[in-house]
Formats: C-alpha cells, sequence, structure tokens
C-alpha cells in the first residue's frame, strides 16, 4: 500500500483545504515548492519555504530554547502569520494560531506527532476555511429541491474540523505523503543529491535537509508547510 502511495500523484480534494485562502494552490495538476532547513543556527526549527522558481513563500524561525519550542511563520514580506507552539507538558502535540495573543486567540491547527508502523506519523485536525455553504446539512424547506447531482455530489453534512494525516513510507522518513479523506494530497520527498543541497550555499557547505512537497491543486501552501 505504502508504494501505491508513492507512485500516485497528488489528487484534487472535493474542495479546497485551508487554513489561509490567500495561498491555495491554483495550478494544473499540482504545485511543487520546497522547505530547507536554515545553514544557521543549529537546529531544525528555523527554515524556508520556497516555490519551485526559488522565490519564497514563507520563513519560519524558531526558539529551540523554550519550553513551547515556539515557531513564527512570516510571509514573504516578513508580515507574521502564525504562531505553532508545542505544549510545555507534552512536546509531541502542536497548536498553531495567531501571533501577538497566542496563549488566548482560538487554535487554528492542532498536530499530533508519534512514532508508529503502518500508522499515521502526525495527525493535523484544523478547521477548513473553504467547506462551501452546499455542503453544509440542507434546511428541510429546500431539501426537496436537491437534484440528483446535488445527492451524488454534495455531501449533506460535513465535519467542521478537517483531519489531514501524515505518512511515512519508509523507516527513515525520505517519503511522506499527506492524506485527507483517503486521498492522498501531496507527496513530501526529502532531497539526498549532495549537488541540490549545495546551491545556494557558500563554502564551508553544512548540508542542512531540504524536502520537495508536490502539492495537489485546491490545498494551501501554509497547510503543508
Amino acid at each position: 500500500m505504502a508504494l501505491s502511495l508513492q507512485q500516485q500523484a497528488p489528487v484534487q480534494p472535493r474542495w479546497p483545504l485551508a487554513i489561509r485562502n490567500e495561498t491555495i494552490t491554483t495550478a494544473e495538476p499540482e504545485t511543487v515548492i520546497t522547505v530547507r532547513n536554515s545553514p544557521e543556527p543549529w537546529h531544525p526549527l528555523d527554515y524556508t519555504v520556497a516555490h519551485e522558481n526559488g522565490a519564497t513563500l514563507f520563513t519560519v524561525n524558531g526558539n529551540p530554547w523554550g519550553l513551547a519550542q515556539r515557531r513564527i511563520f512570516r510571509d514573504a514580506s516578513g508580515l507574521p502569520l502564525f504562531e505553532l507552539r508545542s505544549r510545555w507538558y507534552d512536546s509531541s502535540t502542536l497548536e498553531l494560531k495567531l501571533p501577538g495573543g497566542a496563549a488566548t486567540s482560538e487554535t487554528l491547527l492542532s498536530a499530533k506527532c508519534r512514532v508508529a508502523v503502518q500508522a499515521p506519523r502526525a495527525v493535523l485536525r484544523f478547521r477548513n476555511s473553504c467547506i462551501p455553504l452546499n455542503a453544509r446539512r440542507p434546511t428541510q424547506k429546500y431539501k426537496s429541491k436537491k437534484t440528483l447531482t446535488d445527492t451524488l455530489m454534495r455531501p449533506s453534512t460535513v465535519d467542521p474540523e478537517t483531519t489531514m494525516e501524515i505518512y511515512s513510507l519508509d523507516v527513515d522518513n525520505f517519503a511522506q505523503v499527506a492524506v485527507v479523506d483517503g486521498q492522498q494530497v501531496a507527496n513530501i520527498d526529502r532531497v539526498t543529491d549532495p549537488g541540490e543541497l549545495a546551491q545556494g550555499q557558500k563554502p564551508p557547505f553544512r548540508f542542512r535537509p531540504m524536502w520537495r512537497v508536490r502539492v495537489a491543486r485546491g490545498v494551501d501552501l501554509a497547510l503543508v508547510s
């Protein structure tokens, strides 16, 4: 099953999946981005998310010394977008909130990470900002007006919370997939070519981890970053 998942191209979801509508992918059939740890400092919390052409999409800066290991997501202009924290009593649970009053603001996304075999390595739960109105339960007044297409293609009820599962396809986590409602919506592959890892760096080369992510149309790039 893992091999078949890896061989499949990402599939466009039934409707967009997003926590930030401005960065929903529109290219057919997929968008490719890279996620790369910064050469300095020597911790994994600082990284850059870029388009395939090298243009910066997001930057992430973290504080590895605090209990919450706080990370700030910024857009290409440096504007803070999100704040990601782990719980001080449980580092495997992460919560994404708006910057500023993160302690009291609503949780946009929560993630539970774990070491597992043949089970998700991470489970993300978020309130999808793009569920269409026609996907909600219809009222009794309009129920009789539904067409056959509505019945087949538009579910009458949708859980306001969407779940995304991240599966690892090998023991070294070189290949992973993101799955929503049984559909693979993103492929995450670790880059291993030394020549590619050295691009854009100055000697002495520090080959920090880098991933290439293929994202299906209709998926928010902030969500998979």
